[in-house]
């Protein structure tokens, strides 16, 4: 199975509207991702990858902490 550093990453960009944010994920949980992600050490692709997620999480989590 190949790693994530041997993968293409798409870099497509999505737009995100109100409508569209239905995680599963509750604050807790993506405050633990974030803290897990914060440990790793990443090389190559993997670092844009991670760096991208971190941002979509981060964004998502003060989403949610305007709601509840």
């Amino acid at each position: 199975m190949a790693g994530l550093s041997d993968q293409v990453i798409n870099k497509e960009k999505i737009k995100v509207t109100e409508n569209d944010k239905k995680f599963d994920y509750s604050k807790d949980e993506i405050k633990f991702i974030l803290a897990k992600i914060a440990q790793v050490e990443f090389k190559g692709v993997e670092i844009e990858f991670t760096y991208n997620l971190i941002i979509k999480l981060q964004e998502h989590f003060k989403y949610l902490s305007k709601t509840q």
